[in-house]
């Protein structure tokens, strides 16, 4: 699956401003998927650093399904779509 986009969309939590929860999409030509991230400690709202975090844990959630995890599907990314800090 070669990502061309990524679009985070945070639902608001009134509650505990120090935690995220956001719909974080991962398109390409050919699908989109989507998955929910929920961060108990996450950085400040509309931070790069919050937007690092979230993909980060869409990414590690990604990576436990199954069609990327037993390798039948890999994945790409377009160039710098993917911020530094959510990398590793």
């Amino acid at each position: 699956m070669y990502v061309d986009a990524i679009e985070i969309t945070e639902i608001p939590v009134v509650e505990t401003p120090e935690r995220a929860r956001a719909s974080v999409a991962f398109m390409s030509y050919e699908r989109q998927v989507q998955v929910m991230c929920d961060l108990r400690e996450a950085p400040e709202a509309s931070s790069l650093k919050r937007r690092a975090a979230l993909v980060r844990e869409a990414l590690r959630q990604l990576r436990r399904m199954p069609e990327f995890r037993a390798g039948r599907t890999a994945l790409e990314f377009r160039t710098g779509l993917i911020p530094d800090e959510a990398q590793g």
